[in-house]
C-alpha cells in the first residue's frame, strides 16, 4: 500500500519510494541484495525466548474481521509466554484503527491475550500508531524507558526493520522472534524479499533525511 498521513498523500514517502529506487537502480540491485541479507540473518538467527527484566513492545498488524490474523496471533501468543515466565516483565500492545477495522488493534491484541489467561494487568495499550514507525515512536512518549530494557516482539522477516527503526530513536533493543524456529519456503521467502524492499525504503529515507538535514522527516525517522 502506498503511503498515507490522514488520509491523504504521504509525499515524503513517496519521494523516498523513488529515491530507493533509483539507488537499487544504480547499484544493480546490490544495495537491495544487502537488504535483503540482513533480513534474512536476522530473521534466522534471533531467539524467541527473553528472560530479561524487561518493557515488551508487542508490534500491532492489521486485523482481519477485527480479529487479529494467524502473525499477530504469533505475536500474543509470544508475549502471553513471557509474561507467564516471568513476573517481573510489562507488556505494551501497539497498534491504532487500520484498514477496514472498528476497533484498535492494541485492543483486539488485548482482548486476545485476555482470552488467553495472560496476566493484563501488566499489559499497557497505544492506541494511535499506524505503522511501525509510529508503534514505537508512541510507545517512547508513553512510557518512561530510562534504564529499561526493551525487547521488541514479531515476526522474523519483520525484526530487521523494526531493530533499525527502534535505533532510529535512540533505543537499544532486544529482538524476539513470534515463531519458535526460521522456516524457509516459497512463502516466506516472498515475505522476506518484500521485507528487504520496505527496508530498503526505509533506510533510503533515513539516510537521506540526514544528508540533507531536513528536520521534517528526522523528526519522522529519529535523530540517530
Amino acid at each position: 500500500m502506498l503511503p498515507k498521513i490522514d488520509n491523504k498523500a504521504d509525499l515524503d514517502g513517496y519521494t523516498m519510494l523513488l529515491l530507493s529506487s533509483i539507488v537499487m537502480t544504480v547499484t544493480a540491485g546490490i544495495s537491495y541484495l544487502f537488504c535483503f541479507k540482513k533480513i534474512f540473518s536476522t530473521a534466522k538467527k534471533e531467539t524467541h525466548y527473553t528472560d530479561s527484566d524487561a518493557v515488551v513492545f508487542v508490534l500491532g498488524k492489521k486485523l482481519l474481521n477485527d480479529k487479529p490474523d494467524a502473525e499477530y496471533i504469533q505475536r500474543l501468543k509470544r508475549v502471553a509466554a513471557i509474561l507467564k515466565n516471568n513476573n517481573k516483565i510489562e507488556a505494551m500492545v501497539l497498534g491504532g484503527k487500520t484498514g477496514d477495522a472498528t476497533v484498535t488493534e492494541a485492543n483486539a491484541g488485548k482482548q486476545f491475550l485476555a482470552e488467553n489467561k495472560a496476566d493484563i494487568s501488566r499489559v499497557k495499550l497505544e492506541h494511535a500508531s499506524r505503522n511501525t514507525l509510529e508503534n514505537l515512536k508512541n510507545a517512547i512518549e508513553l512510557l518512561n524507558l530510562e534504564n529499561k530494557k526493551i525487547v521488541i516482539v514479531s515476526n522474523r522477516y519483520h525484526l530487521a526493520r523494526a531493530g533499525k527503526m527502534a535505533k532510529g530513536f535512540g533505543l537499544e533493543v532486544e529482538l524476539c522472534a513470534a515463531e519458535e524456529n526460521f522456516s524457509l519456503n516459497p512463502v516466506s521467502f516472498l515475505k522476506l524479499a518484500i521485507e528487504a524492499f520496505h527496508y530498503h525504503w526505509y533506510n533510503s529515507g533515513r539516510v537521506y533525511a540526514h544528508l540533507t538535514n531536513n528536520a521534517r522527516m528526522i523528526k519522522r525517522v529519529g535523530k540517530y
